[in-house]
């Protein structure tokens, strides 16, 4: 009876399962570290498409909420309350669209301060009954908890509970969980007026969309001593987040590729046993088919199995640094997220998508191998050797395409700028074995030691063996160091910049009644050199809104960093002005060009003689170099004095606050907003520094899981070694030093190219993508400390297979 065709088949597939099974399982640390590679490819790129997705729908809500629903501000001029009269006056005239708000501060018993905001609360109390209430003051849990205030929740929102201010009066309070008004406490106008009697009228009046005719008609009804005030437009901040996950997800792509470097280099290691056993196979007559079924299983097994891992590993992750996000966003861009991360069906999806494309570029050269005529004619695979030309061939083609690469620019160009740079990178990394080969061929010319030329030349002939996981090592040490620098660069900048901004020895801010005590107190003392006002308006240029402030003093302009300044003369009568390196390179504005702002029916005309950085702005500022009365605007807000002092100044702020009668947060100190200011900053590059730490630890990772069986696979040369005499210690030494050599070589390739992409990176990636730029700084200080950690992570990688590795018991 003969045997079904199928039945055959089937036989054949699961001899050939069985085969494979037996292979992971008698080789198990090497395909183990074959799946964590995967995983780990997978969770990396994976951890940052949650991250961002996360994120992203956060904060969507913010950022449909970007676009104020505030045109512009109707102030009174002297910095006094605009009163009820001219809010009814107004109001009579058909401008509906008028909102009035009154902001003003009184001393808790424990002698915080407490900020209000008076606004019409009725519609927030229809759209959030269990959170508002116009009956009682409504306080924030999170504002709550800065005041010192014990939160005690409650489900009744008539259940309220009481503060006491310092005067003795008590307020009921409803606490609610609504952090979006910031550090302030909602009370109903009504409630304010019933309150405290002492305040009169409104801070200022909000103006909601309005035509342009309806806008012309309101000023041209304003009385004189009232202007209107241009709202900050604050669109762009979400293109500023959007930023920040593109470089985040530029950061998750080359791990990706470090991962894949090692995946690939571990799948052609367990490989060249599976192969010998492959070719086996089809000599004795299996089908090439149910070879290929059975790779197939394997391929879709692997998926799954990395897929199931790298989702373990991005959720850890994810959960860890969705918070570390939440925080920068919240801090540099004002968009709140809640921070709890929660799992998507989508997430899943592309876990098993990235999964499938690492399984399949991991596996391509097998399944090339699998279906080539080779396999049939020979019961061995030979190794074929490195090919050097193949690799400078390509690696001279990308870094000619780079070189004939046009510069571009713009604020939506900084993609083509990282795929440029990005071409840079990928030529080091194709030139890389042939630069380690004719770097190890001079470094034996000098040295006349026999063992030292030996173990140079051995590491040379070893370059092409040890390709990949030296290939992903490079990835990662290039892209860490290049981070450092740019940290090192921002760090050297900003405090640069802080320190000429902050120039002061003394700021005091003031509200009008509290002026003309400050300045007479200012008068008064002999040790201050001088003190400077500082305004600021608000103006529009197109449809941009700008700060323009007024330099009032040569220590203002003095104060200033500058980035370019013409040395043209400027003509007698004409307005000069600077402006920051955000509104230069947005609006492509240059020197000594014609720049006109607008303010309702006002208009300044200056010409542009400097651009000063302003770091960490993600707004518009002109500073025009003449006092504030010269300048045809109106709607100037003064925010109190810088005090420049003679000598050393040991005065106590709090002692001062006290006798001016003011709060101590209207008393700062310069060092304490440097510190402030540079801490927050820092959490820019807290995620970039903490994914390039990670690619280092994945690139040794691979080096680790590299070593014992590139090592192993050399068995005749290290037997030849053996039978000459050398001790398990000598052969780890020869090893290891093989190894370190080539690191070395990496390490003097991996800097200047690290260089130059920090130097794009700070010069031409953050104007495009930021809005600003700053100066690279090359100290040995980041090139040293990243190298140092990558070799510190490097060595034990290195040394615990290769010392492990019993070299005469392998080869028995």
């Amino acid at each position: 009876m003969q045997t079904k065709p199928s039945t055959k088949t089937n036989s054949e597939f699961f001899l050939v399962l069985k085969a494979h099974l037996a292979e992971y399982l008698n080789k198990p640390l090497l395909n183990l570290g074959f799946i964590l590679s995967l995983a780990i490819a997978t969770s990396t790129l994976l951890c940052i498409l949650v991250l961002n997705h996360a994120s992203e729908q956060q904060y969507q809500a913010a950022n449909r909420g970007l676009k104020s629903p505030v045109s512009f501000y109707i102030v009174a001029n002297s910095g006094d309350n605009i009163s009820r009269h001219d809010f009814s006056h107004l109001k009579a005239q058909g401008f509906y669209q008028l909102a009035p708000i009154h902001l003003f501060g009184k001393t808790l018993a424990s002698g915080k301060k407490i900020s209000f905001r008076a606004i019409d609360i009725l519609p927030l109390v229809l759209a959030m009954p269990k959170s508002f209430t116009t009956h009682h003051i409504n306080l924030s849990s999170k504002y709550a908890k800065a005041l010192g205030l014990t939160l005690n929740s409650t489900t009744d929102i008539n259940d309220a509970k009481q503060i006491t201010l310092a005067d003795g009066q008590s307020l009921k309070v409803n606490y609610n969980q609504i952090n979006d008004w910031g550090k302030v406490a909602l009370v109903d106008l009504p409630l304010a007026w019933q309150l405290f009697p002492d305040i009169k009228g409104f801070s200022h009046l909000m103006v909601t969309a309005i035509s342009a005719d309806e806008k012309a008609r309101l000023a041209a009804a304003l009385p004189e001593y009232l202007s209107i005030q241009e709202d900050w437009s604050l669109e762009e901040r979400e293109g500023f987040a959007d930023a920040l996950h593109l470089n985040l997800s530029a950061l998750a792509i080359l791990g990706f590729i470090v991962s894949l470097f090692i995946a690939f280099q571990a799948a052609d290691q367990a490989w060249q046993k599976r192969g010998e056993l492959a070719a086996k196979l089809r000599l004795l007559g299996v089908e090439l088919t149910s070879i290929l079924k059975v790779m197939l299983c394997e391929a879709l097994l692997l998926t799954l199995l990395a897929s199931i891992i790298g989702i373990a590993i991005a959720f850890a992750l994810v959960s860890i640094l969705l918070p570390i996000l939440g925080i920068t966003l919240e801090q540099l861009y004002q968009l709140r997220q809640s921070g709890h991360f929660q799992w998507h069906w989508l997430y899943s999806l592309w876990a098993f998508a990235i999964s499938a494309v690492a399984v399949f570029l991991a596996l391509l050269k097998q399944f090339r191998l699998i279906s080539s005529a080779k396999i049939a004619l020979t019961a061995r695979i030979v190794p074929q050797p490195f090919n050097y030309r193949a690799s400078a061939a390509i690696g001279v083609t990308l870094l000619a395409v780079f070189l004939l690469w046009p510069e571009v620019y713009g604020q939506n160009s900084w993609h083509l700028l990282m795929i440029k740079y990005g071409l840079l990178l990928i030529a080091s990394v194709a030139l890389l074995p042939n630069i380690l080969s004719y770097l190890l061929k001079g470094m034996s010319y000098f040295t006349r030691s026999f063992r030292v030329k030996f173990v140079v030349k051995d590491a040379r002939q070893q370059v092409g063996r040890r390709y990949l996981p030296l290939a992903a090592f490079y990835l990662a040490l290039t892209a860490s160091i290049s981070a450092a620098l740019m940290v090192n660069s921002f760090e050297k900048a900003f405090t640069a910049y802080l320190e000429q901004l902050l120039s002061a020895d003394l700021f005091i801010s003031y509200n009008p009644k509290q002026k003309n005590k400050v300045e007479a107190w200012l008068k008064q003392q002999d040790d201050i050199d001088e003190y400077v006002l500082f305004k600021q308006t608000v103006a529009k240029y197109g449809n941009d809104t700008l700060a323009v402030h007024a330099l009032m003093s040569a220590k203002q302009q003095n104060s200033l960093l500058f980035k370019a300044r013409s040395s043209k003369q400027q003509a007698t009568g004409q307005f000069s002005c600077y402006i920051n390196e955000q509104l230069s390179l947005k609006k492509g504005l240059a020197l000594n060009e014609q720049f006109t702002v607008e303010q309702g029916l006002q208009q300044l005309t200056c010409t542009i003689t400097a651009i000063f950085y302003d770091y960490g702005n993600q707004g518009y500022s002109v500073k025009i170099p003449l006092k504030a009365q010269e300048i045809p605007l109106s709607g100037w807000r003064e925010h109190g004095f810088g005090v420049y002092f003679k000598g050393r100044n040991n005065l106590s702020t709090a002692a001062l606050a006290e006798q001016l009668g003011l709060d101590n947060e209207q008393i700062f100190l310069p060092e304490e907003i440097k510190t402030m200011a540079l801490a927050i900053f820092k959490q820019t590059f807290v995620l970039t520094q903490a994914i390039a730490f990670v690619l280092l630890i994945i690139a040794c990772f691979g080096l680790f899981l590299s070593a014992n069986n590139l090592e192993l696979a050399r068995k005749p040369d290290l037997h030849i070694l053996s039978s000459l005499g050398y001790s398990r210690i000598e052969l780890f030494s020869h090893m290891l030093m093989q190894w370190l050599l080539l690191a070395f070589g990496v390490l003097l390739l991996s800097w200047p190219i690290a260089g130059l992409l920090a130097k794009a990176l700070v010069a031409k990636v953050l104007p495009a993508s930021f809005g600003w730029s700053m100066p690279l700084v090359l100290d040995i200080a980041p090139f040293a400390l990243t190298s140092i950690t990558g070799l510190l992570i490097l060595l034990p990688a290195l040394a615990i297979p290769l010392y492990k590795l019993n070299v005469r018991a392998s080869l028995s």
